[in-house]
Order: C-alpha cells, then structure tokens, then sequence
C-alpha cells in the first residue's frame, strides 16, 4: 500500500482518510453519511454517477413506497425526516428531493465527490483498506457499500447469489423499468379517470394527492417493438410541480443489472420505445393523453434486482410475511411481498402483506469482509424475502443503522459505550453488548424497531411446510389484504393458484403446461378474484393430465399448499 500511496502523490492525485467512506449516494447512503456524520465521524460519500439520490432522483422513481402500523411509519429517524421535507406524500417533484438529500448531507458536514467510479481495492486480512478511483485513493477504517448492486463488496470478493437463482427456477432478475416524463396531461381528465367508480371497481385504479396508479385496460392492448424485450403495465404516475407526469410503466426485460455499460446501453434503446408508448396513449385515449408529449427519460434504468449477499444472515420470505422479531433487528419492514415479472407477459408476483417484520443487522455483513456493509437491495436478503425488503424507506432506516453502527465501533473506546472493545463489524455482529448498545442509540435518534402488530404462524395446520417451501420460491401468491399470515385456513382465489402455477411453468416447462394454464385465466377471467372451487381445480387438474381430487366445495389456501407442493417440485 505504501507503494501505491507513493504513485498517487506522484501523479497529483488525491489521498485522503477518513472515519467512514460510503460508497454509493442512493438514499441509504446518504442516510448512512448522514447519521455517521451526526455521530461525529468524518464522512466520505463516492458515487460513481453524475448526482445523489439513486433511484429516486436518477431512476425518478418518485413514488415512495410506505409502510404503516397502527402508530404509524414504520420506519422513522432520518426516513422520516426525509418524508417531512418532501411534504408527507408518497410522490414527489424529483428536484425538491434531491434537494432535501443534498441539505441532509449539508447540514451533517458530509464531504461529497461525484463520478468517482471504483478503480481498484486493496484488501488485507479479511478488511477492505484502500479504494480508490481515477480521481483519489481513499482509506478508512470502515466502509459501507450503498449501491443497490453492491458493486464494491463485490470487488472486494464477498460472495452472492445473482437473481433468482436462490429458487431454483432460474437465474433470472425481475423486469428494469425507464421511467419517462409526459408533458400535456391534464391532471384533472387523470384524476377524472383513475376515481371512475367503475374503474376502481373493476381495476383498483385510483388517483390521490401526487398519485395515481390506473389504466391497466387501456395499456393491454399495447404491442411492443421487441415483444421479448419490452411490456407496458399499468401506469403508476407521480405529478410534478411543473405539472408533468413521471411514469412508471415501461418494463424491459434481461438487463444486466450488474453492468453499466450494459444498463446505460438498454436505457438509451428504451428512450426509443418510450416514444412509441406515448403515441399509443395518444391515439387510444385522446381525451386524456390526446396532447401527451414525451420530455425525457430518467438518467438511469430502475433496476429492481441484481445481487443478493451471502451476508451472516439470510432474511426468508415467510420471516418477512409473518413479522419475525430478531434481537439484532436494527429496522423494520412492511411493504407488501410485492414482485415484478421475470418474463414478458408474466402475471406480476404478489405473496400477500407482512407484518411488521424486523431486519437483522447481521443480513448488512458480508461473511468474507470484517469492516464493510452492504446497505441495499443487494444485502442479505433471498429473492422472494427481497420483493419488500428492497424499498427505499426501509433502505435509509437500514443506512441510518449501518452509520451510527460505525461510528459506534469508531468511537465507542474513547465514550464507554460498550464493555468490551470491539474491532469490526463482524464482532459487533455477534455481540448481544454491542448489538444492544447499537439498538439504543437508534432508539434514541427516533427509529422504529418494533410494532404492536403481529404474525400469525400457522405451523399446527396442514400445508404449513409446504406453503413455507413455495413462499421462498415465490410460489405461494396471496392477496393484499391476507395480512401477516399464510391465511391456510382461508379459500385460495383462483387467480393466486393459476399463478403459481403460471410462474413456475414459465421458468420451468414444459410449454404444453403453460398454454393450458394461459388459457385457464383467459377463460376464467371474470373469476379470477373468487375463491378456487372444486370443480374449476378439478377441470384445471384434468387438463394439465393430473388426477382429479376430492373435499369441500371451495379449496383451501393449506390443501393448495399441499397439492402445489407435488406439483411444482
């Protein structure tokens, strides 16, 4: 290292230590910055791109998606600090957040660079020492990796599952979406459209304050230019203060999310589809989108999945749905198990609401790297456990930990915080002390890490084990309002059984099952939220060559669990 300290000075180029660097200016890492700052630490924040706020204000997604108890957000602190200064509405203008992110960092004294792109690491003895870009080498007693692909824990040679691949289905990443920016809309022929009674009836449609999610009819008959490629889905809009309109609706799929040149290169060819989606909206509803006019394209693709840790601890999907408590949780979660397609065409993922579940800090460390932490939808987290734990206002809680967590370690010897001196956070990790200490101190700053709210685990009912082995395969679809539980005592509607297996088979074969299933929700499609009756099952069964079966009149979530489970291996 000495060496390479010695080439730097010589080139003119910078060199700089610190208490912490944070890789990646995402909304968990400015949130990491920010409360390692507050704690005292000197704070580097990298990014690689040209601005801070990640997906937010890069990817414009501009739709927060919030989670709540009885007692409210479930997730405070600087999250909902965040949330104030945007207004307290789940959408908001991209500008004014950004805004609030760079005041954040401001005010903390964050020191920030941009387009410091990772150029090489130094690594000794299981810790992370030097990283360094074409501008600088920076060295630090602690790291946290921020970007949503852990791409520097993965330089560093921690270890991850890609995708899916967890499942066994494939190794395949949910669809990326470019969101783009309408001009010309009239937000009350919207507003108008998304609260027509019979709309929300039929599609749950709806338009509120910033808002609106709707036109699911309409974008149907949508033909893309690449069909493998590209799908358009309902469109999920967020108001500007300039008055345009964010859409979130364009899918594109096989991205490779790991790789920017990749990414920059798929983002370029969807602008082109972009512009042929408007002047569908155009045509099919002149009345609302007759005077619609594309204005942009987000700088960078949404890119929903990647890498998923092998960190200390691997969050499930049935301790997410069922609102496991953890004694080293260090933030909780609520957001529905809410997934998008793999494949074009492909019923979207939905395995029900969880309840209040907590995060173990644990799922934040890499089991190969002792003082660096993964804070995104790339840390410790199995795919299906990841369609929840992947939301922005759960990240920033998750980085808000990860910061006051090195400043704990960073300064816990000269304040007496801990009874033992503890090196990294691979002890930290493993110390009941420590992980006490790091809990309290984020009490006191105003997190949430527990709930009045609770699962219901059903592991006396029939169908149980099996239920949990599809629900981490993605396998176990149920509906929003089955809340906390697994709902085996509850009918399965048939469109949750026709899309599991519609999931399965897409990744799995043979295509003979798969048309028999397509044509099952084509022909039952008005019945598609009712509940699975015996007869439908048992003319489903036959047609895929099964054995017809036997019992109540209407099936149960558990006999369904049983029987997807044989089914579906």
């Amino acid at each position: 290292m000495a060496r390479l300290l010695a080439l730097f000075l010589a080139l003119g180029l910078a060199w700089a230590q610190h208490d912490l660097v944070v890789y990646g200016a995402t909304p968990q890492g400015v949130a990491a910055a920010v409360a390692a700052a507050q704690e005292g630490l000197k704070v580097l924040l990298l990014e690689p791109g040209q601005g801070v706020g990640g997906v937010l204000t890069q990817g414009w997604l501009a739709t927060l998606d919030v989670a709540k108890d009885r007692e409210g957000l479930l997730q405070g602190g600087l999250f909902r600090e965040f949330y104030r200064r945007l207004g307290q509405d789940p959408s908001f203008d991209v500008r004014q957040a950004e805004e609030a992110l760079w005041a954040m960092l401001r005010e903390a004294g964050v020191e920030v660079r941009l387009e410091e792109p990772l150029d090489r690491l130094e690594l000794a003895e299981g810790r992370l020492a030097l990283l360094s870009t074409p501008q600088g080498a920076y060295q630090a007693p602690y790291f946290l990796d921020a970007t949503d692909t852990a791409e520097l824990a993965f330089r560093a040679g921690a270890s991850f599952t890609l995708g899916r691949e967890d499942t066994g289905l494939d190794g395949r990443s949910m669809a990326a979406t470019l969101v783009f920016r309408l001009e010309g809309v009239p937000w009350g022929a919207v507003f108008l459209s998304l609260n027509y009674e019979g709309q929300v009836r039929r599609t749950g449609a709806g338009a509120w304050g910033r808002s609106g999610w709707g036109f699911g009819e309409l974008v149907r008959g949508y033909s893309p230019s690449d069909p493998a490629r590209y799908a358009l889905r309902g469109l999920n809009l967020a108001r500007q203060d300039d008055g345009s309109l964010l859409v979130n609706a364009l899918l594109l799929f096989s991205v490779e999310g790991a790789d920017p040149l990749s990414l920059e290169r798929a983002r370029a060819e969807a602008a082109q589809e972009a512009l042929r989606v408007v002047a569908f909206l155009r045509e099919k509803d002149p009345l609302v989108f007759g005077t619609a006019r594309l204005s942009g394209v987000a700088p960078a693709l949404y890119v929903r999945e990647s890498r998923h840790l092998k960190a200390l601890y691997r969050l499930r999907a049935e301790e997410v749905l069922l609102g496991r408590t953890f004694p080293d949780a260090v933030a909780l979660g609520g957001y529905p198990l809410d997934g998008q397609a793999y494949y074009p065409g492909e019923t979207p993922y939905l395995l029900g609401t969880p309840a209040p579940y907590g995060v173990p800090f644990r799922t934040l460390v890499p089991r190969e790297l002792k003082n660096l932490l993964v804070v995104s939808q790339a840390a410790g987290f199995d795919s299906a456990a990841a369609f929840s734990a992947r939301v922005a206002p759960l990240q920033m809680a998750l980085g808000e930990a990860a910061g006051v967590a090195a400043a704990l370690l960073r300064k816990a010897p000269q304040a007496g915080l801990l009874k033992a001196p503890l090196a990294d956070f691979h002890q930290l990790a493993l110390s009941p002390s420590g992980v006490e200490a790091l809990r309290r101190r984020l009490l006191e700053r105003g997190a949430r890490l527990s709930s009045p709210e609770k699962g219901v685990v059903e592991a006396d009912k029939p169908g149980y084990r099996e239920a949990v082995g599809l629900l981490r395969r993605g396998l176990f679809a149920g509906p929003y309002y089955l809340k906390g539980s697994l709902g085996l005592s509850e009918p399965i509607l048939l469109g949750d059984f026709l899309a599991n297996l519609e999931h399965y088979h897409r990744a799995k074969g043979p295509e003979e099952r798969l048309r028999v299933v397509l044509k099952a929700r084509e022909l039952y499609r008005e019945e598609l939220q009712r509940p699975l009756r015996r007869a439908t099952l048992n003319q489903v069964l036959l047609a895929l060559g099964e054995a017809r079966t036997t019992g109540a009149e209407v099936v149960s979530r558990g006999e369904a669990a049983l029987l997807l489970y044989r089914l579906l291996p």
